[in-house]
């Protein structure tokens, strides 16, 4: 649990993180300047979720890992579907992968903000 505490603490920073990869996309995109897509692994949130949440899954109560396999399937979906923008190559179509990749964005708060408030109570 100690691993999920720590990863809660710094929430915010994370939190922060997305929409700042978010609107260095978009302006990756206006400018068609390269961008460097990350996989959900590779950013400083998963770094952290499977370095040191992840390999501990098994330990946690029932509605606290359905919780985190639901944040790590839509944290992965996030990063797949704004890794198919070519910024460089801008297309109409992107404009609704970013939207998209926001709305996962949202929701991924919405999760880890129920993963904190359940953890803490």
């Amino acid at each position: 649990m100690v691993g999920i505490i720590s990863l809660l603490r710094d929430l915010d920073i994370y939190l922060s993180q997305h929409a700042i990869y978010i609107s260095k996309l978009e302006r990756a995109i206006e400018s068609c300047q390269p961008f460097e897509h990350k996989t959900c692994r590779e950013c400083a949130f998963g770094k952290r979720f499977y370095e040191e949440v992840y390999p501990y899954m098994e330990e946690y109560e029932d509605n606290i890992k359905e919780m985190l396999h639901e944040i790590e399937k839509l944290h992965c979906h996030f990063h797949e579907i704004a890794s198919r923008i070519d910024t460089q190559n801008p297309k109409p179509e992107d404009v609704e992968i970013i939207k998209k990749a926001k709305e996962d964005s949202t929701h991924l708060f919405q999760l880890l903000l129920a993963l904190k408030r359940e953890i803490l109570k």
